[in-house]
């Protein structure tokens, strides 16, 4: 066939004569855009040196030189975002607007910091000799990037052959002056990369100096989605527990305060992006656009604020996944044995539905754990990683009893005086004014007050190391005490807040699979207390073992 085409009609055929083509603008819409771009220009010129406009201007030219390298439309829509903000961090900056100012400088700093992060992972593995051999702009652009967390953070860990991070990195929110950080680290043994966040100063002071990494700070103040958490494999909170603990006024358990946490709760996973939702591809809704400052929000109208903590048992994990979605493995949490059940189950019931594959529970005594005093918490888990929990938190027999006159070294028979040296009345034999029990038993649980417990006979008061070993911390643990005087209150504080450190490597033992983790606590329980490291049932069936195999009695 020949050349059907009309004449004069173009190669596009007759329809394209009918489909309208782009409309050409009025002179009122150029004159507008013209109007506006010289306004642009000139907000920039007016904000010329400004430092954010120097962060977001470095940042588009960093990003157009990266859209040029790596043409696709990802790097054309970051180019196109980093030209936008230069404009407008100019405008902000002319109109003194300075929380969008301030805006526009952390996103392109960020970008920046994330672009070199970029650099260096493509060079290879990045090691502390490559940070050491930082030029000093660069580390101090990290250190911001990073912080308050360190910078080797913002990097992969190293694996194994098969793929496994040899050093999980754990941070412990609520750190306090280290419970669990002791079971983890003295008492297990365990090679984990470990980070605390605390508020009390004097805390995060004890803690520095016995050895650990604290970030003193407010947990809420803190960026949960930062980059420098990407890589972390497990999470540990362990929220005060005032408001709850029934010696206190107990203002958490009120009706009303159980339903604002769990609505926060609630919106928190709203936040997060982990409402179920049939409709969506991946089964969850969108993120609700709240921020966490505004999820928190609701909090303050709590009697006590404290009890609004728990909400970060579920703000952490999710903000945490929202953001990186890959890398943590399990969250533990320590509280009150008081906790509300409706507070529990409502945490629970948010992990599970965001993937959190097991949820645990348990109550436990730390005097159980080989403690010389009781404290009973409320302790949970739960689990996102493949591999369920395998090993056994209960112990296979009773741990030695360590009484109170043991720890602080008085004789049998004396009575303990928990407001100071009174006499005692002759009809009751109890102290007149304050309570009075047998040192010839495990402590009762640990109060700030404790401090001022003496011996009814002599007056002999009981010193901060008596008061740590009866938590389980070594005789020799630092405590430290931040402000004017000897603050006996406050480090006994300190003692009274932490996680009893036996009970920590029970409970990590089983979240990480420590199989031996009960022979490593009773060589602990040895070393603080001095009682034998294996249960007494098993000396004495090693003692009548001996008998009946010489056929004599063995020396004990």
């Amino acid at each position: 066939m020949g050349d059907t085409r009309t004449s004069g009609v173009p190669a596009g055929g007759l329809m394209s004569l009918l489909r309208p083509g782009p409309r050409p603008l009025s002179a009122a819409a150029l004159e507008d855009i013209a109007q506006h771009e010289a306004e642009d220009a000139a907000a920039i010129t007016t904000a010329a040196g400004h430092p954010a406009l120097v962060e977001c201007q470095t940042a588009a030219a960093l990003l157009t030189e990266y859209a040029t390298l790596h043409p696709g439309r990802p790097a054309e829509e970051w180019k196109f975002e980093a030209v936008e903000r230069v404009v407008d961090c100019a405008r902000a900056i002319a109109e003194g607007y300075t929380d969008r100012v301030e805006e526009c400088y952390a996103a392109a700093r960020g970008e920046r910091a994330a672009m070199a992060c970029g650099r260096l992972e493509e060079r290879g593995r990045v090691t502390a000799d490559t940070l050491a051999a930082l030029d000093a702009d660069t580390r101090r652009l990290l250190e911001w990037y990073a912080a308050p967390f360190p910078i080797e953070w913002l990097f992969e860990p190293e694996r194994d052959t098969f793929g496994r991070i040899i050093r999980k990195r754990v941070i412990v929110l609520f750190h306090g002056p280290g419970g669990l950080s002791v079971g983890l680290r003295d008492v297990l043994g365990a090679d984990v990369d470990i980070v605390g966040i605390d508020l009390d100063g004097g805390a995060v002071a004890t803690a520095v100096a016995a050895g650990f990494r604290v970030i003193h700070a407010d947990v809420t103040d803190l960026n949960p989605e930062s980059p420098a958490l990407q890589w972390v494999s497990g999470i540990a909170l362990t929220p005060p527990c005032q408001a709850f603990t029934p010696s206190g006024l107990g203002k958490g358990r009120y009706a009303g305060a159980i339903d604002l946490i769990l609505s926060v709760i609630w919106e928190a996973t709203a936040a997060a992006g982990f409402l179920p939702w049939d409709g969506s591809p991946n089964g969850f809704a969108p993120r609700s656009g709240l921020t966490w400052d505004e999820v928190r929000a609701p909090l303050a109208e709590l009697e006590d604020e404290r009890a609004g903590l728990m909400a970060e048992v579920i703000i952490w994990p999710l903000a945490m996944l929202a953001r990186w979605n890959d890398s943590l493995e399990w969250v533990a949490v320590e509280q009150s044995s008081a906790l509300p059940a409706q507070i529990e189950d409502a945490l629970f019931a948010e992990l599970t539905g965001a993937g959190w594959h097991t949820t645990e529970a348990w109550t436990l005594d730390a005097v159980n754990y080989g403690a010389a005093s009781h404290r009973k918490r409320r302790f949970m888990a739960a689990y996102r990683g493949e591999t369920k929990p395998f090993v056994d938190l209960t112990p296979t027999a009773l741990f030695p009893t360590t009484t109170f006159a043991e720890v602080v070294g008085w004789p049998i028979g004396r009575t303990i005086l928990t407001r100071g040296h009174r006499p005692l009345d002759p009809e009751t034999g109890r102290a007149k004014g304050g309570g009075s029990r047998s040192a010839d038993r495990p402590s009762t649980c640990v109060t700030a007050t404790i401090y001022g417990w003496t011996d009814s006979e002599t007056g002999e008061r009981i010193t901060q190391a008596d008061i740590g070993r009866l938590v389980g911390f070594p005789g020799d643990f630092p405590w430290r005490h931040v402000g004017r005087g000897r603050g006996v209150r406050n480090v006994a504080q300190q003692a009274a807040d932490a996680v009893c450190p036996m009970v920590a490597a029970a409970v990590f033992g089983r979240i990480l699979g420590i199989a031996d983790w009960e022979e490593k606590t009773r060589i602990y329980v040895h070393r603080i207390y001095a009682v034998p490291t294996i249960p007494r049932q098993r000396i004495e069936q090693m003692i009548l073992f001996d008998e009946e195999a010489s056929g004599q009695p063995q020396a004990a």
